[in-house]
């Protein structure tokens, strides 16, 4: 905790620089008062955040804090951009332009990061399986869809449209489907958009960390209301030629490990696991599973943590195959704590699994 308020105190310093630049004030009562009035407002966002941490008002300060950060990134690129003016075209910079090139880089930078966070893609994967599959099947896998204050009815609807213009056989969703609780879910009347999501064979969710904050029960009720099975530590066969099994959070104390979930499983058809983390691959990957299926990363969500997580985590985002089975990270649909993406696109994936015979 002692780091995270050093660094909050040093964005804060980092701001009041940036403003300083922008602003150039010529005296220096006009320079301290700027210094302290930043410093102030940001530790009010702090301490409102604080009260609730890693709530909802947590996840107010996260955005404020956010958005200071690109205006560092704004100066970084405008720096560049200086240098080369200066040093190697040796030309001279009108200050004024490089102030308004700032400002308008910053516009662009949090632009383009809300652009990514509402506006998604789909992609598209082929599967291949030696194992017994008389038809294709096709699968649409969502994640962190993080439903609450910034993710809500317009972009359930949304998805609604995207999978239904895609006509999977069945909809899979890998877990963080509510952010914390179901109060924004409630209030706005979520339910009535998401039990349009619907998929001839069925769609199915398990839960994530966010869904296993102490309010997993209604998370689960609100969630099968909506007419999508939870199949947390269960599993269920899709049109009897696919297994789907599916395993609860790495929060939830009595969650099983994957042999064990999979000890009776005697089966010549394909098997699908599905569950929130994308952390079990060494403990999946001696297992008979074609696809395992995850999400949590976000890939990182805002650089530069879609690079530095790669280096704590086994796969970030993405396909990969390991020994047999293949591993499928999406960086989901939602937008969890902050409505940003940068350096990653808020997606839903379009899975065709078909047999290698084909």
């Amino acid at each position: 905790m002692l780091v995270f308020i050093i660094g909050t105190q040093l964005l804060a310093l980092m701001t009041s620089m940036m403003f300083w630049w922008l602003i150039k004030p010529t005296q220096r009562v006009s320079h301290l008062s700027l210094l302290f009035s930043i410093f102030i407002i940001n530790n009010i966002f702090l301490i409102y955040g604080l009260s609730e941490f890693w709530r909802e008002r947590f996840h107010v300060y996260l955005v404020i804090s956010i958005l200071q950060g690109f205006m560092l990134y704004a100066g970084l690129i405008s720096a560049v951009v200086a240098i080369i003016y200066n040093q190697i075209l040796k030309q001279t910079l009108n200050p004024i332009a490089i102030r308004a090139f700032a400002v308008l880089t910053y516009i662009d930078i949090v632009s383009l990061a809300v652009f990514n966070a509402y506006s998604p893609v789909v992609h598209q994967l082929t599967i291949k399986t030696d194992k017994n599959l008389a038809k294709p099947m096709r699968i649409a896998l969502v994640s962190d869809t993080h439903l609450g204050r910034w993710f809500g009815n317009q972009q359930i609807d949304k998805m609604v449209t995207l999978i239904d213009e895609q006509s999977p056989d069945t909809v899979l969703i890998a877990g963080d489907v509510m952010n914390d609780s179901t109060d924004a879910y409630d209030k706005t009347n979520m339910h009535e958009h998401l039990s349009k999501l619907r998929a001839p064979l069925g769609v199915y969710a398990t839960l994530g960390n966010h869904d296993y904050s102490g309010n997993e029960v209604a998370i689960a009720k609100a969630i099968e209301r909506a007419g999508i099975q939870v199949i947390d530590n269960k599993n269920v066969w899709l049109d009897d030629a696919v297994l789907l099994v599916g395993r609860s959070d790495a929060t939830d104390p009595n969650r099983p490990v994957a042999a064990d979930l999979m000890a009776d499983i005697q089966t010549d058809k394909p098997v699908l696991f599905l569950e929130h983390s994308p952390e079990a691959l060494t403990e999946i990957q001696d297992l008979p599973v074609d696809l395992h299926l995850s999400g949590h990363t976000h890939g990182g969500q805002i650089f530069p943590l879609t690079v530095v997580l790669k280096w704590f985590t086994p796969l970030v985002y993405g396909l990969k195959e390991v020994n047999s089975s293949q591993f499928l990270v999406t960086s989901g649909y939602g937008i969890g704590a902050v409505p940003f993406r940068l350096g990653t696109r808020s997606e839903i994936w379009i899975i065709n699994l078909i047999s290698a015979q084909s």
